[in-house]
């Protein structure tokens, strides 16, 4: 019954790390860079971590840079590098947004496909699942856009000590 784990299915958990960068690794794609960050070892984080993350822009990381991510497993889901004052904030926020635009055209098309073709089944169906996919998405964008306005509120002294209790709770 292995595959039956369900762990992690039912909701994204993202996890907060605040953690000094040990090395970086950055592998040139067609379109995007791939950034292997290792953490260093500190009293937040007992072990040396590795996270991934893509982006389109080129040296986002250095070694030494002090950096807040949401992370999900070990990818990175948004950052905030407080060494060089630099975030992910408005990229997230444009992918999402295009997610939007693209599942409301998508429901725009299966509702009017759906009137033409009078209300056939098929037609209804993926007109549903295009407007259910849409309420996820919007859903999600405000989840994004309340989780950015912690992230770029919160000093880097309260998220430590946020950390630290969150630690001694385990």
């Amino acid at each position: 019954m292995a595959f039956m784990n369900f762990k992690g299915f039912f909701y994204a958990r993202n996890d907060l790390k605040l953690f000094k960068i040990e090395k970086v690794s950055e592998l040139d794609g067609t379109f995007y860079r791939d950034y292997i960050l290792v953490c260093a070892k500190d009293e937040l984080n007992l072990e040396n971590e590795i996270f991934f993350y893509k982006s389109i822009q080129k040296d986002l990381f250095r070694e030494n840079d002090e950096i807040l991510i949401s992370n999900w497993d070990k990818k990175i889901i948004l950052f905030r590098n407080f060494t060089r004052k630099t975030n992910n904030f408005k990229e997230a926020v444009f992918y999402q947004f295009v997610l939007l635009v693209f599942l409301f055209i998508a429901s725009a098309f299966f509702a009017t496909l759906a009137s033409i073709n009078e209300f056939s089944a098929v037609d209804l169906m993926l007109f549903m699942l295009c407007l259910l996919l849409l309420v996820m998405a919007l859903i999600n964008f405000s989840l994004l856009q309340r989780q950015i306005q912690i992230l770029a509120k919160s000093g880097k002294e309260n998220i430590r000590e946020f950390l630290r209790q969150k630690m001694q709770k385990k």
